[in-house]
């Protein structure tokens, strides 16, 4: 009797980051940190293949690139020592710093199923009760919110990570990939005008430039803080909606990520692949970065449904941290409006926000929002508020 076979296993989407793609290459160490850690993959000379994993956090599946979302921008770094995982995104920041309110903003992102759309008014009502997000809304809402390709974006660990070196000594370190490309944005009228058919947008532009021999890359960066110079911060620095200041923590060169590969299988090779910030190697560790521990907990047991196989096993050693921080929500943003954009820039975020709250009926939320605009910068608000006036009067005319 014949027995028929199951034939090859289908690797499940993934919940959130389920549309995406990328490519195969290296990273080359072209600095010595040895001082900072013993990580072999950053001993000078060090040349490590690399798989990188580019995606959407929100939209549905099937739907268009060009939507306004961070984007993940996900390394894994095969190293002589095992796997090393970066699962970062294209924006410094995250909305929240722990998990307490998780859950709530999976609600409040949540599409409206029939139409592909945000729910507005439980969107807006979450970010403003939710005062922690103002620094990675303001961000998105900005031009950085829609990227021209995934070779015009920049990629960021977001969490804070612990280096140690061969002498037992740690240092905190936060990781910038700065893109070789240039940084490119579109603008809400030309995400418009890409079909909403185009679903394969960015994995269409990544390929075209590899097979040309246009081998994007990234510079890559630390900002390494001393372990005692944590206690002496003004901020927070494992708090993952904050950025660390570069005049107290500059960026160091320390080498060069290049894709000049396609996958011969995208499916085995990338979308297969489980990416995990507990996969890590002997020099790198976590922090105390209250995100960093939820995200710790939680990669494996989906890396397993997924994969069929679970990474590293979560970190329980925790180091404490040294002290309590006063809390700003509000400061990085405004210092992000005033200080990094342009007047020009400045004009697009209000519009682009006005915009994101027309579809709100409720005055009392509008009043709200205006507020939080307001802690984030009294001069955005009111061209928030001028915007929103301006383009119900349009509509309504």
């Amino acid at each position: 009797m014949s027995t028929v076979s199951p034939g090859p296993r289908t690797t499940p989407r993934r919940i959130r980051h389920s549309e995406g793609g990328g490519a195969l290459g290296f990273f080359e160490t072209q600095a010595d940190v040895r001082a900072f850690t013993r990580a072999r993959l950053f001993e000078p000379g060090a040349r490590t293949p690399v798989a990188v994993r580019f995606s959407r956090t929100l939209g549905f599946l099937g739907g268009p690139d060009s939507w306004r979302d961070v984007r993940g921008f996900a390394v894994k770094f095969f190293t002589p020592d095992g796997e090393y995982d970066l699962v970062g995104n294209n924006s410094p920041v995250f909305f929240l710093r722990d998990d307490a309110k998780f859950a709530s903003l999976v609600r409040a992102q949540d599409l409206v199923s029939d139409e592909n759309l945000y729910h507005h008014e439980r969107l807006w009502d979450f970010y403003t009760r939710t005062p922690q997000t103002a620094h990675q809304v303001t961000w998105l809402l900005a031009d950085r919110g829609i990227p021209a390709s995934w070779r015009h974006l920049d990629g960021f660990g977001v969490h804070t990570f612990a280096w140690r070196n061969e002498q037992g000594e740690r240092f905190w370190v936060r990781y910038h990939l700065r893109t070789d490309q240039g940084h490119r944005w579109l603008s809400e009228r030309e995400a418009a005008g890409i079909p909403q058919a185009e679903v394969d947008y960015y994995r269409d532009d990544l390929r075209a430039a590899i097979e040309g021999g246009d081998e994007p890359a990234w510079t890559v960066f630390v900002q390494i803080m001393a372990e005692g110079d944590a206690r002496a911060c003004a901020f927070d620095p494992f708090d993952a909606t904050k950025v660390w200041p570069k005049s107290g923590c500059p960026l160091r060169r320390i080498g060069r990520l290049v894709l000049d590969r396609l996958p011969d299988d995208e499916q085995a090779d990338i979308e297969g692949v489980g990416f995990s910030p507990t996969n890590l190697v002997p020099g790198i560790e976590p922090s105390p970065d209250p995100l960093l521990r939820a995200r710790s907990v939680g990669y494996p047991f989906f890396s397993e449904h997924r994969v069929g196989r679970r990474p590293t096993e979560p970190v329980t050693d925790w180091p404490v941290a040294p002290r309590t921080w006063p809390t700003d929500d509000f400061g990085q943003a405004g210092a992000f409006v005033r200080d990094v954009l342009d007047d020009a820039a400045r004009a697009r975020l209000a519009a682009t926000i006005a915009a994101h709250l027309r579809p709100v009926s409720d005055a009392g939320l509008i009043v709200r929002a205006l507020g939080y605009w307001h802690a984030v910068d009294p001069a955005l608000s009111r061209s928030v508020a001028a915007e929103l006036t301006s383009q119900r009067h349009s509509a309504a005319s």
